[in-house]
């Protein structure tokens, strides 16, 4: 009985596991050639251990375009916002897709997907 009570436990526990989400992304152009991504990131911190630990942004074959490595824990924010300023999309890339890392989980939560195809009309200039 007890075996079986463990095991519930940990089944139960690996059902909770929660990885980081990306809920939302834009892109902005900036100067010189450079974009600007925001991103809106869902992850409940259980604890100092359990935080989103960085964000990357692949092309449409998976390879690393470029990543934003997050300060720390955000106590008390299941959502949060973040950004990257000064990076390059590649010629030939038609689509941008964001993930999130947890410290503890990895990569492996919701994506988010910019096809660029179709958003590149929409994509508009930064002024400062």
């Amino acid at each position: 009985m007890k075996r079986v009570l463990v095991m519930a436990i940990f089944m139960t526990a690996a059902l909770y596991a929660e990885k980081a989400d990306v809920l939302d992304a834009k892109i902005k152009k900036s100067y010189g050639g450079s974009y600007i991504a925001y991103v809106k990131i869902r992850h409940h911190e259980v604890d100092f251990n359990d935080f989103v630990s960085e964000w990357e942004i692949q092309d449409q074959n998976g390879t690393p375009l470029t990543r934003r490595l997050e300060a720390g824990p955000k106590p008390g924010k299941e959502v949060f916002e973040s950004d990257l300023i000064g990076f390059r999309i590649p010629q030939g890339t038609t689509k941008l897709i964001f993930k999130a890392k947890c410290s503890k989980d990895g990569f492996g939560g919701k994506e988010f997907i910019i096809d660029l195809s179709s958003q590149e009309s929409n994509i508009s200039q930064t002024h400062y």
